[in-house]
């Protein structure tokens, strides 16, 4: 029987790099909430100081201008979130499958060797019920 514990290796490493792939993802994620709330942050404090300077109409224009490019970026960053968000589902259902052939062969690698090392029992207990039954037989002669 071959033994596993290079593929066994192998394939934790594969989960390793997936992990970190996940992790990456998760921190673009964040960032782009991050930018999202401070974008909306700063479109709140705008529309306070532009409620104040109501009268002037070159404010208004001015804050219209931003409202709109600050909405673009929010949309434009939504967008990215949900493209986000598929990425990060499939990372996820690649990890699990990962894992799950890893444990397969972590589970198989565990069986081969209970296997042999029930059968060297055996074997050194076949070997020594021989060397009692020749002591007994030695002992009868």
């Amino acid at each position: 029987m071959a033994k596993l514990d290079g593929l066994i290796r192998v394939q934790k490493h594969a989960v390793d790099e997936k992990q970190k792939i996940l992790a990456r993802l998760f921190r673009e994620q964040e960032e782009h909430e991050t930018a999202k709330r401070t974008i909306q942050e700063q479109v709140d404090s705008e529309t306070l100081v532009a409620n104040d300077m109501s009268n002037d109409p070159i404010s208004r224009l001015s804050f219209g201008n931003f409202l709109a490019g600050a909405k673009q970026k929010i949309s434009d960053i939504d967008a990215h979130l949900e493209k986000l968000e598929m990425r990060i589902e499939l990372a996820q259902e690649n990890i699990r499958q990962a894992f799950e052939e890893l444990k397969k062969t972590e589970i198989i690698d565990k069986n081969r060797k209970e296997k042999i090392k029930k059968e060297k029992s055996k074997k050194e207990n076949s070997e020594l019920d021989d060397i009692g039954i020749e002591g007994h037989r030695r002992k009868q002669d």
